[in-house]
Parts: C-alpha cells; sequence; structure tokens
C-alpha cells in the first residue's frame, strides 16, 4: 500500500526554511512519494516546465538529493537520496553561516570606516576586556605602518598586559613596524621590553617621569586612527576614525617629544 502523500505546505515549508528553492522541494517530496521516475513525468505531476524541472534535478543532485539511474532502461530515471542528507546540508549551511558572520565582525570596522568616510563622519568603536587590545593590535598589524604611543604605567598587578605588549612589541618588529614611544618611568612601573632592548624592536623612546605624565590611558597613533586604552577602570578601549583627530593627536604627541 503506498503511503499517503507527503507534499503539503507544511513540509513544502519545512525544506524551504532548511535551505531549497520551491521547485527543489517539490520535486524532492514528489520523488519521496513516487521513487523512480523520468524527468518528463516529474515536470508533469509537479507542474513545473520541463526546462525548469531538468535543472532543478540537476540542482538536487549537485546537492547529493537526488540520484541518476541510466542503468534501468532507455530513459534515464531519478530518485531521491535519504533524507538524512537534509540534515547534513543544513549544518554545513550553519557552518558557513557562523564563519560568514565572524568574517563579518572582523570587516565591518572597515566598512563603518569607509561609509563614515565617505559621510565625513569619524568612525568610533568601544571595546572591553583584553579583547580590545587585541582588536588593535591586530589592527596596527593589518595595516602595517608606523606608531606613535604614550605609555601608561602599568601596575604589578597588571601583568597578563604587559605579556600581550610584549608579543604585540615582537610582532611589529618582525613586520618592519617602527614605534615612537613616550614612556612615564616610575619606581614601580613594569616595562614590556627593556629599555635596553629599543633598539632590537625597533622603538625610539623618550622617558620622561611619571609625576609629569601620569596618564591613566594609554594613547596608540596609527594608520588614520588613534587607539585610547583606559588601564585604570577595568580595560576599555576607545578607537577613533579620523584624518583631523588622528592630526591633533600627532601634533600634541610631536609637541610633548620635542619638550622632552
Amino acid at each position: 500500500m503506498r503511503p499517503r502523500p507527503i507534499s503539503n505546505g507544511m513540509n513544502d515549508k519545512t525544506l524551504i526554511d532548511s535551505g531549497l528553492s520551491k521547485e527543489q522541494a517539490r520535486i524532492y517530496l514528489f520523488l519521496l512519494e513516487n521513487g523512480l521516475a523520468p524527468a518528463k513525468v516529474i515536470a508533469s505531476k509537479t507542474s513545473i516546465g520541463r526546462a525548469l524541472a531538468y535543472k532543478v534535478l540537476e540542482q538536487l543532485l549537485a546537492l547529493g538529493l537526488a540520484e541518476k539511474r541510466e542503468d534501468i532502461g532507455k530513459v534515464a530515471l531519478f530518485f531521491p537520496a535519504h533524507p538524512k542528507r537534509l540534515k547534513e546540508l543544513l549544518a554545513a549551511r550553519a557552518e558557513k553561516t557562523t564563519e560568514a558572520v565572524q568574517a563579518l565582525e572582523k570587516a565591518s570596522g572597515q566598512f563603518s570606516s569607509l561609509f563614515n568616510l565617505l559621510s565625513g563622519k569619524p568612525n568610533v568603536q568601544f571595546y572591553e576586556g583584553v579583547d580590545g587590545l587585541h582588536n588593535v593590535y591586530n589592527d596596527i598589524l593589518d595595516i602595517g605602518q608606523d606608531i606613535c604611543v604614550i605609555s601608561s604605567p602599568i601596575k604589578e598587578h597588571r601583568t597578563e598586559v604587559l605579556h600581550i605588549i610584549r608579543e604585540q612589541i615582537e610582532k611589529q618588529a618582525a613586520q618592519n613596524i617602527k614605534t615612537k614611544a613616550i614612556t612615564p618611568i616610575s619606581g614601580e612601573q613594569k616595562v614590556a621590553t627593556p629599555i635596553t632592548e629599543d633598539k632590537k624592536y625597533l622603538i625610539t623612546r623618550k622617558e620622561v617621569p611619571a609625576e609629569k605624565l601620569n596618564i591613566p590611558a594609554q594613547i596608540i597613533i596609527y594608520g588614520d586612527k588613534v587607539a585610547i586604552t583606559n588601564f585604570k577602570e577595568g580595560l576599555i578601549t576607545i578607537v577613533m576614525e579620523s584624518k583631523y583627530i588622528r592630526e591633533t593627536f600627532e601634533k600634541m604627541f610631536e609637541y610633548i617629544w620635542e619638550k622632552s
């Protein structure tokens, strides 16, 4: 006894929600109900034009949702693949979607920058925690231009931050990115890399007494961006992209550099 037809609106919608087109869903369900069938019959019974039916069958073959049998008679016959293939396809799409979302998150800052530059507005991004530092440091490596830094004294309890900065300095040197650094120095301050190794890491440094420049936030000027990381209240990073904001901080940096 042939099972009751399953081609109803609910099943069509389920397949369409799983990623199939309306025509793909209709033909796949027909094959599940009827088994082996030639393209001519499939087109007629599903009310899909013959040319489109052939195209959809080729798509189902490519997706692994149908099989083509040419060893039975003179006319090729089509047969449905097991429905578990639908789950496999859906899982693969979900994985690609996750990857696409991750890629978009990484590129969204650049897209926003392009849009904001086009509209004349500065691009401002806000980060919390060590992820903010990583985002800025990866951006510096991607841009690949020399940078200017005004350091904030880092206390003993922020050794994990020193480790991140140390790794970044090594990566920058490996990419031949030069650093001009203004560093407030105090007796209790910890330094990411020994000042005696500045040449090794392509750093040109001016040291100033911490009492004169004991700022709570680190400032990095790179590309057309300024990144400010607050080490005092948690770990908060703000990145501003604007030619004029960058020029403003650059001029202030050069003034402090010349006066140091």
